[in-house]
């Protein structure tokens, strides 16, 4: 039996599915420290029917300034079973439809479009940032892609109206919505160097689209910008983090997290797209690349958000690129080899793609083991306890444990991140057990958190002032909890 190309499709879509539901399911625990702040948000709005504004726990009790509207929409849908696995995983599986309205639309042709949403359900590094996690980006991406459909479809009224609601819901889920904005700055700018027309009906969209996501992020973070300027856009990271965060982009890595044949075909089709045909969508996904690699360069995005976003809009792009190799192929005495060629593509997809996105899956970090101790935390110490945990695991102690810490990745309003971030350091690598009691006493912290993950980190044993205590300032109250005596 010969299958439709919705019938493709949806195979497409419930492999996809079941793939980030089989590794979802096979630990208890969430695959990042970010899945437990997002979980602690939509745990607080179930309870108290309102966003959460001050965190009593994270550094000790702070200021929360993110939008919460995608963790309003999931708190309502948590009341079915396993929402906080299913939700996530059906909202990333999502992805492969929209690529493939989005390649039908540039190529208007079902079979490329088909193979572009295959190569669209395993891009590794989507895969490492989406997988088993409760992730903004999971539900942001799609939104920005439904918005690059619209504005390549602008002439339709229903991609119209559609286009200003989501430029209205953007901002208000995440500050990503200035890649897009960006975008368009880059894509008017290509336009008019290409000699594109683009109607005033479209061109006034664009600016109605720019002006609303930009008033918006002006509204929602102004007093953040009054009280702290412009260097607010780097969030407050600690120096150390954030030349982690924001290295420079290593070619080799790239290759590997966003997969050799995006990357080829990609390029491809921007060749060709840009400055052979002049084509209007390629057009719209260069601009989206040139805003993606601007952002990574001022170090506004992330090295790993960044390449997520390139390795998505290259994907897009390589549609092109396949249709383009199928027309050759049908001018040429070669036309009977077509089927062949569709598997051999299939063929690249699980081999550059496929497999070692399974691997990415498969050795995305596990928490059980933080989980349960933290559970112990909260069932056997005090309310008022303050627990010492790496900066990692700051978001799993608040969230699964309700102790407070003294850091964690939220560090837009922390105070003091530096100094916070080097004390912890401190506690777990100094010989002095002076040194470690004075950083403990100034957070007023009374028990350590020691497990296999901190000991691999700081390639400890065990800490180090342990074996030159003068008297008994710490007491194992469990294998991985340490309380502080003096």
């Amino acid at each position: 039996m010969k299958l439709n190309h919705k019938q493709i499709l949806a195979f497409i879509f419930l492999l996809t599915l079941a793939f980030r539901l089989y590794f979802a399911f096979s630990q208890q625990s969430y695959s990042s420290d970010e899945s437990y702040f997002h979980l602690r948000l939509i745990d607080y709005i179930k309870e108290n029917k309102l966003p959460m504004f001050y965190d009593e726990f994270s550094y000790g009790g702070q200021e929360i300034f993110y939008p919460q509207l995608f963790h309003i929409l999931i708190a309502i849908l948590s009341l079915i079973p396993f929402a906080l696995k299913i939700i996530p995983a059906l909202i990333a599986s999502s992805l492969v439809i929209i690529i493939y309205l989005i390649a039908k639309k540039i190529t208007n042709d079902t079979k490329s479009s088909l193979l572009t949403a295959f190569l669209a359900a395993f891009i590794p590094i989507e895969i490492h940032n989406s997988v088993n996690q409760i992730s903004i980006y999971s539900f942001i991406i799609p939104l920005i892609l439904i918005l690059y459909l619209c504005l390549m479809n602008l002439e339709e009224k229903k991609y119209f109206n559609l286009f200003l609601i989501l430029s209205f819901l953007l901002p208000l889920i995440h500050p990503v919505s200035l890649l897009f904005i960006f975008s368009l700055v880059f894509y008017l700018i290509l336009a008019n160097t290409e000699s594109l027309f683009i109607s005033r009906y479209k061109r006034e969209a664009i600016i109605f689209s720019f002006f609303i996501i930009l008033l918006i992020n002006f509204l929602i973070y102004r007093n953040l910008f009054l009280k702290f300027g412009f260097g607010i856009i780097w969030q407050n990271i600690p120096t150390y983090l954030f030349s982690i965060y924001f290295k420079n982009i290593n070619l080799f890595e790239s290759i590997y997290l966003i997969g050799a044949l995006p990357l080829i075909l990609g390029s491809l089709g921007i060749f060709f797209g840009l400055f052979k045909q002049k084509d209007n969508s390629i057009i719209v996904l260069t601009a989206a690349i040139l805003a993606t690699l601007l952002l990574l360069s001022l170090k506004i995005l992330n090295i790993q958000i960044g390449i997520l976003f390139l390795g998505i809009f290259l994907v897009i792009i390589s549609s092109s690129t396949i249709s383009k190799i199928y027309n050759y192929i049908t001018l040429t005495k070669f036309s009977k080899l077509k089927k062949y060629i569709t598997y051999l593509v299939i063929i690249l997809i699980i081999g550059l793609s496929l497999i070692p996105s399974y691997f990415v899956a498969k050795d995305l970090p596990n928490y059980n083991n933080q989980v349960n101790s933290f559970l112990w935390v909260k069932e056997n110490t005090p309310l008022t306890a303050i627990v010492i945990a790496p900066v990692e695991l700051g978001n799993i102690l608040t969230s699964v444990a309700k102790r407070k810490n003294i850091i964690d990745n939220n560090f837009l309003l922390a105070r003091n991140t530096e100094e916070r971030l080097n004390d912890v350091n401190l506690i777990y690598t100094t010989t002095l057990e002076v040194k470690a009691l004075e950083s403990l006493n100034k957070y007023g912290a009374n028990y350590i958190y020691f497990d296999s993950y901190v000991r691999n980190k700081y390639n400890l044993t065990k800490l180090k002032y342990f074996e030159y205590e003068a008297e008994k300032c710490f007491e194992e109250i469990k294998n991985d909890v340490y309380k502080v005596l003096c």
